[in-house]
């Protein structure tokens, strides 16, 4: 016999205090958690504990309950003579799926239990246990588990708590913490914005922020990933070494630090005066440099380019328009400077031939937001003879979207709108395109589960499987599948869990929303747009009483118990609210103490509202017209440093508008996602989307739609509406 089957013997002889003789039958109720984070349990440990079990209780009644997010299997085993191979066989077949929902184990299944024996890792939607009479026996074979939570469910019960791994010294989760020091630089010595995520199997353990010379501190493990995030780019440093790492040099795509390789992995995008294009598709060189990297003392538009780009020659002359691409002499007769195109439109060009001088020195070097240098077959290409030279593409930071959009206030009088922008879809997501070849559910559920060992720890995956299984009115398998977000990010993680109670708004399981909601004030009660969340989820569930309830408290500044509230910020949207609360549904509710503002109906032909899952998101929302016009509602510590620190401070993001039967056509809705202020720009931001028609009127109706924020400085339509 192994050590490890005498290991497993001295356990089976404590697993039960009640214990009577072999020939005694028992009744015993078997909890299995097949939950997601359950899929690398160790079952061979989980089924010979089981084995030694039956062997010192041949003769057991046995009720198997195999639950996630919902009670999956429900069934009777009479074990006899220790034969257990039904039961077996049935626990090696399980699926693995869904989040852990102690909920929804109910006390009547253990009236007639004399033990129950409980297999689970402890993650629970809300670390909530039923109170059962019999002891509970916990075990545990995973790496990872609750062990506090699982530990006080046997105590409380009498039972034991078997945790298999407590002796494992070489857990990769009890391995000391190192602090890992760097600076970060660019090829140019530019000292980016960055943010640098220490993570495990993709479980995020600590961030930090590069300091203005660069630097970063961050406490990471030796089996941990370091990821340096800035702009869209992602570099990953792998297999950290214990004497940490020396400067980190964003823009090389191979480079060796203390013989670790860091690899770029997302795109790097870069204009190319014809739009924005991956650099690695490129075919040619193209260079840039940044607003940042002119110096204070460059007087002139000629100053800021010099020295900056190889290969481009400026004159002795103080005019930036007659640089040099291809060197001095290049043609005899022909001109030999380069083209200057000042955000999107040509200066005209300097000629040596003719001895005419393009006046540049009006372009201010404070107000360069970029330069991008285009040389040989790039410029060639795309501007014809004109960029035989070579072309410097300036854009201004006046001339930027994020300056135009504070001109206009009035949809008349700003600009025609004349771009082709691409529609947000999922289509082209690899795992899209292999299950929307299946022809059934079955096949597409077990497409769903061999794409997962691919994408398992995105939130994105799930999200989009559950809006594919969403198109097969199966809310069973939508609900399961959602609630593996659960299971991959940390019970804390506010604007996660918000940007899943947003998933099950826009699917109408507002009793799965009204939860998360619930959670969320729970974890930061002074988060204003939580309440007003969960009020509109009631009304969406036909719990009017309870939204009633929230309103009432908010008008009346009754949430004094968790300390003052100010919902100032978003009182027009809440009075809005719940006056259509009222208007619609006063044979619903006692009306008598509601004060007479909020009786007076409100009705508006279309009503849109944007929310954002992480407060501190930028982006710029333009809106077109009918009409072509458009103006830009900018959502950006620039723009609006104010209402930035507002939103952060007292837990909001959203904004609201209107639309009347009167403006007929086509309206479009486009977005330019920055990233996130201070947050963790590890995951994208949730939008959510919310179109009334006919608001305040018997016959509203709304319709929910998320959005998933992740490329950034791409514009993008996420809303199209025709009135």
């Amino acid at each position: 016999m192994s050590l490890k089957n005498y290991y497993f013997i001295a356990i089976a002889m404590l697993i039960s205090v009640s214990a009577v003789s072999q020939n005694t039958s028992k009744n015993v109720t078997l909890l299995w958690d097949a939950s997601y984070s359950m899929v690398d349990r160790d079952l061979m440990i989980d089924l010979e504990y089981l084995d030694l079990y039956f062997q010192k209780n041949p003769e057991v009644s046995l009720s198997l309950i195999t639950f996630s997010n919902e009670i999956i299997l429900d069934q009777l085993y009479n074990i006899t003579n220790a034969n257990w191979d039904a039961l077996k066989k049935e626990l090696r077949n399980t699926i693995y799926d869904g989040a852990t929902n102690f909920d929804k184990i109910k006390v009547a299944d253990f009236v007639f239990s004399d033990e129950v024996l409980l297999f689970s890792d402890g993650y629970s939607f809300n670390n909530k246990f039923p109170k059962i009479s019999p002891t509970v026996t916990v075990i545990s074979s995973g790496k990872s588990i609750n062990r506090e939570f699982l530990k006080e469910i046997a105590q409380k019960s009498g039972g034991d708590f078997i945790d298999f791994n407590a002796q494992n010294k070489t857990n990769k989760f009890l391995s000391e913490p190192l602090t890992i020091r760097g600076k970060v630089t660019d090829s140019n010595g530019n000292l980016p914005n960055v943010t640098v995520i220490s993570k495990q199997n993709n479980i995020i353990r600590a961030t930090s922020v590069t300091d203005s010379l660069g630097n970063y501190s961050i406490v990471a493990m030796v089996s941990d990933s370091l990821e340096f995030r800035y702009m869209g780019k992602t570099t990953v440093l792998t297999n950290i070494p214990s004497n940490g790492i020396k400067n980190i040099n964003m823009n090389d795509q191979d480079e060796f630090l203390d013989e670790f390789t860091i690899e770029n992995s997302n795109k790097e995008m870069i204009n190319t005066g014809n739009g924005m294009v991956d650099k690695k598709r490129l075919g040619y060189s193209v260079k840039s440099i940044s607003g940042n990297s002119i110096s204070a003392i460059n007087t002139d538009a000629r100053g800021a380019v010099v020295g900056k780009f190889a290969g481009l020659e400026v004159s002795n002359s103080d005019q930036l328009s007659q640089f040099l691409g291809r060197g001095r002499y290049t043609t005899i007769k022909g001109n030999q400077y380069g083209l200057i195109v000042l955000d999107g439109v040509p200066i005209k060009q300097s000629n040596s031939s003719t001895g005419f001088v393009s006046k540049t020195n009006f372009i201010n070097p404070e107000n360069i937001e970029s330069i991008t240098y285009l040389k040989g077959l790039a410029a060639t290409n795309i501007y014809g003879s004109q960029g035989s030279n070579g072309v410097l593409l300036i854009k201004s930071k006046t001339g930027s979207s994020s300056f135009k959009k504070k001109k206009a206030k009035k949809i008349g009088n700003t600009p025609y709108y004349e771009e082709d922008v691409a529609i947000t879809n999922i289509i082209n997501r690899p795992y899209i395109k292999e299950i929307k070849q299946t022809s059934s559910i079955n096949h597409a559920y077990d497409v769903y589960l061999s794409q997962r060992k691919i994408y398992g720890k995105e939130i994105n995956f799930f999200f989009d499987m559950a809006s594919f299984f969403n198109n097969w009115k199966n809310p069973y398998l939508v609900k399961r599948i959602l609630s593996n977000v659960i299971e991959i990010i940390e019970p804390a993680d506010v604007p996660l869990l918000r940007a899943l109670a947003y998933k099950y708004d826009e699917f109408g399981m507002f009793d799965k929303s009204s939860e998360l909601y619930k959670i969320i004030i729970k974890i930061q009660p002074k988060d204003i747009q939580a309440y007003r969340n969960l009020a509109l989820s009631y009304i969406n569930n036909k719990e009017f009483k309870k939204a009633k309830e929230i309103y009432t408290k908010i008008i009346y500044n009754q949430y004094q118990d968790i300390g003052e509230l100010n919902f100032s910020e978003i009182r027009k949207t809440i009075t809005a609210e719940f006056k259509n609360l009222v208007g619609l549904n006063n044979a619903n509710l006692l009306i008598n103490d509601i004060p007479d503002l909020y009786k007076k109906k409100l009705e508006y032909h279309r009503r849109i509202v944007f929310e954002w899952s992480d407060y501190d998101a930028e982006f710029d929302l333009q809106i077109v017209n009918p009409q072509k016009r458009y103006f830009t509602w900018s959502h950006t510590s620039n723009s609006e440093p104010y209402r930035l620190n507002k939103e952060k401070e007292y837990g909001y993001g959203l904004e609201e508008f209107f639309i009347t039967s009167k403006d007929v056509g086509e309206w479009m809705f486009n977005i330019t996602y920055y990233g996130k202020k201070t947050g963790d720009n590890s995951y994208p931001t949730y939008l959510k989307i919310t179109v009334y028609d006919n608001y305040g009127k018997e016959i509203q109706s709304e319709k929910i739609t998320n959005i998933n924020l992740q490329e950034y400085n791409i514009k993008e339509t996420v809303l199209k509406l025709k009135v």
